[in-house]
Formats: structure tokens, C-alpha cells, sequence
């Protein structure tokens, strides 16, 4: 018998894809026993060294194939295959950054200029109108002190038939809007009592109804998903909610999904659960990452270096020029659905990780005319309105009063949904 004991370190690269390499070295022993006199009880040291891949099945399982060379009283070749199971963090850890560097400079780049909500689904809309009163190096004006918001008390509920968790929200008002942008004008909104998931559809979820209905999404039939190329959102003819252009677990949250789509799996879990579901409304969706209408600049939070917990943004591991050097939130795409910290409901992923369809119509001018009760957003429009911000935004495009539209069939790598419950 051959008893084989060492230790060895593993050094990865590109740790957050699905393929990993790594190179390894290490040292140990062999202890061999048997009947001839030749092996009883010996013993002898050895140091190898080389390397492998992981392909990881899932967070928690790789298979591995390995090559050594291994030096001992004589030098031979080891070779293995097998499968990894990590133990202790998970693949893509959020980790807190202990010593940021100093951000970088702030030039000039095609992406600072002012795009349509079309072009950049995640701009704030009032982003022109907003350069066009005053100056870059003009301060904004303090913002007027608003009402405190009424206490309301979320509680938490199941969906048993797809185990899904929603946050109820009961009957409430609050101030809506941001009042340092023009076309945000705060207004009182009075809301009927909903529920919302604490969490962005998955991958998982998504397929399930596509499997159950033999459902075929807007950029499967009309020519593809919208992803980055050369520094713009280009069409992309091969990416799908399938196949984006990036690795996602089943825990992810879709993307690659119009308004259309998001609206054909709210009436498939309608008609599935018996429960009335939809998107939430633009009100609605404020509401919930206001945490009951606190006046925070990100879901759970108002601290610029505190963002990195609380949301998957463009951050040191993006790999858009754009990006923020000063924090990491651990992954460059999109993260696995509640790895963050949740806002003051327990809801999370409002700010971040991905952008997400409401109900609305969008109209830039809509604050000015929106009713005091349950406001429903125009009657009529070319697109739909997107909030909250995503893995490859900036950190002001994340503010919970921002707002953006897409065009409603189209799809992009970058926007997915959360879906509401009526009581």
C-alpha cells in the first residue's frame, strides 16, 4: 500500500469566471508497506509543482483536472481528475476593502456626455435638464428640508407554490421625488397596500416559466440582447436571457428580458399561483427602497463608501473604463440574488446588481402631473421606465430617486425585474 500526505498552495486566475486555471506547488511524503522487504515502512519526501483548471457546475462544485511534476528519489508525471467541493467563502466573495486607493481623476470620457434614457437605459432622465441649469463646478442648491416619513411595518410572506419571498407593505404615503432635480419634483403619493419580492427574479424562476409555457423572449425572436461594445450598447444577436455575454449562476438574476417578457412571467405566475401578480409601479417601487419613504440616496444607505455592501455596481472589478477603483463589491457582472445588505424593509438589490422594468410608461415630465393616489404613470408612451441602477452603472446612477427608460421590446444585459403582489 501507498499512503500519500502533503500540502500544496494553488494560486487562480480569473477566479470569477466559469473556467478557472491555477498553478500549484507543494510538498510531502509517501509511506509504502507490503510483503517484500524492499517497501516495508518506507518512507520518502517529495516536492511537486504545476497546475489545473476548475469548471465550476455550480457555486459549489468544480470538476478539476490537474497535471504534477513530481521529484522524488526519481522525477515522474502525475496526472488526476476529479471534482472540488469549496468549503468556508463562497466563489466571488464579497470582501471589504481595507485600504481603497485614491480614485481615479476624473477625465473627460465619451460616457460622462448626456445620452437618451433609450441609448443608456440607466441615466438619470433629468440628467440634461440638470447640466443645462448650472454649471459642472456650480454647487447644487441645499435641498429643502421634507416631512419626516409616517412608521409603517413590513412583514414578511411566502409564496409557497414558487418559494418565493415577499416583503407586505401596508397602506402608507410619502413624499416621492428629489428636490435638487428639476423634473423630480417632490409630491405626496398615497399607496394601497402590495407585497414585493425581496429579491430580483432568477435565472432559476425565469426558466421554469419558459419551460412551463414554451415562452420565447423578445431577444430571441427579434434579433438579441443589448450589451457593451467599444464603450456603447450595441445589439448583440448571439446574447439571450440563455446566454448573456457573461457567465450567470441559476441564481442570478435574469436579464436579457424586455418589458414584454417581464409582463408574460407576472401572468404565468398569476395563473400558476392564483395570486394576482405584476410589475410594481414607479410609486410603488420608490416606496419599497425608501424603506417606507426615508430620505436615503441608496437602498439602505446614504454612504458613498459604505456602497460596495449594499450594491453590485461598476466597481474596481468592472472592466468598464468607467469604472470605481475605490471599492469592491466582489463580482464584475452580475452577483447571485440577496448577497447584500438589505434595506430598512429587508428588501434587497434595489440599488444595484441589476436595473430593474416597472409598470409605467416613462415621461420625463410626469412628477408635475402624477396624482396624490396610487399614480400609474402616463396613459401612453414608446417605453417604460427602469429604476434602480446595476453591475455596470456608476454609483450616482444608483440613487433611488433615478430614473430611465428602455424601449419595451427590447432587452439589455443589464436590466431584469422584480415582480409585486396585490392582496
Amino acid at each position: 500500500a501507498i499512503f500519500k500526505y502533503g500540502v500544496e498552495g494553488l494560486y487562480h486566475f480569473m477566479p470569477d469566471k466559469k473556467l478557472v486555471p491555477f498553478v500549484a506547488a507543494g510538498l510531502g511524503g509517501y509511506n509504502m508497506s507490503g510483503p517484500s522487504a524492499l517497501v516495508s515502512r518506507k518512507t520518502m519526501g517529495f516536492i511537486d509543482y504545476g497546475g489545473g483548471v476548475k469548471y465550476f457546475l455550480y457555486d459549489r462544485l468544480a470538476l478539476r483536472a490537474d497535471v504534477r511534476h513530481v521529484v522524488a528519489n526519481a522525477s515522474a508525471f502525475e496526472y488526476t481528475l476529479g471534482v472540488t467541493i469549496p468549503f468556508g467563502g463562497t466563489k466571488g466573495e464579497v470582501k471589504a476593502v481595507s485600504a481603497p486607493p485614491a480614485p481615479k481623476p476624473a477625465a473627460k470620457k465619451p460616457q460622462d456626455k448626456a445620452k437618451t434614457a433609450q441609448e443608456v437605459p440607466l441615466k438619470r432622465a433629468a440628467d440634461v435638464q440638470k447640466k443645462a441649469a448650472a454649471p459642472a463646478e456650480t454647487p447644487a442648491p441645499a435641498a429643502k428640508a421634507l416631512p419626516a416619513p409616517a412608521v409603517v411595518t413590513p412583514t414578511e410572506v411566502t409564496d409557497t407554490t414558487f418559494n418565493m419571498q415577499l416583503v407586505s407593505i401596508p397602506s402608507a404615503c410619502y413624499t416621492m421625488g428629489d428636490p435638487s432635480v428639476n423634473t423630480l419634483a417632490p409630491h405626496e403619493v398615497c399607496l394601497n397596500a402590495f407585497s414585493i419580492s425581496k429579491v430580483e427574479i432568477t435565472r432559476e424562476l425565469f426558466q421554469r416559466f419558459v419551460e412551463s409555457s414554451n415562452y420565447v423572449t423578445d431577444a430571441e425572436k427579434n434579433g438579441g440582447c443589448y450589451t457593451i461594445s467599444a464603450g456603447k450598447e450595441t445589439l448583440n444577436p448571439a446574447a439571450s436571457w440563455k446566454n448573456p455575454d457573461f457567465y450567470q449562476s441559476k441564481k442570478d438574476p435574469v436579464v436579457c428580458v424586455s418589458w414584454n417578457d417581464a409582463q408574460a412571467f407576472t401572468t404565468w405566475l398569476s395563473r400558476s399561483s392564483g395570486k394576482k401578480y405584476r410589475l410594481p409601479t414607479e410609486a410603488e417601487w420608490e416606496f419599497a427602497a425608501r424603506s417606507g419613504g426615508k430620505q436615503e440616496k441608496y437602498a439602505g444607505t446614504s454612504n458613498d463608501a459604505d456602497l460596495y455592501r449594499y450594491a453590485n455596481f461598476c466597481d474596481k472589478k468592472c472592466i468598464y473604463e468607467w469604472n470605481d477603483p475605490s471599492q469592491n463589491d466582489g463580482y464584475w457582472s452580475t452577483a447571485p440574488v440577496g448577497k447584500y445588505a438589505p434595506n430598512g424593509f429587508g428588501i434587497q438589490d434595489m440599488s444595484g446588481n441589476v436595473a430593474e422594468w416597472v409598470q409605467d410608461y416613462f415621461a420625463a415630465d410626469y412628477y408635475a402631473a402624477s396624482p396624490k393616489m396610487n399614480p400609474k404613470g402616463p396613459s401612453a408612451g414608446t417605453g417604460h421606465s427602469v429604476r434602480g441602477g446595476s453591475w455596470r452603472s456608476q454609483k450616482n446612477e444608483l440613487s433611488i430617486t433615478g430614473r430611465g427608460s428602455a424601449e419595451t421590446g427590447n432587452a439589455y444585459d443589464n436590466i431584469g425585474f422584480r415582480v409585486c403582489q396585490e392582496p
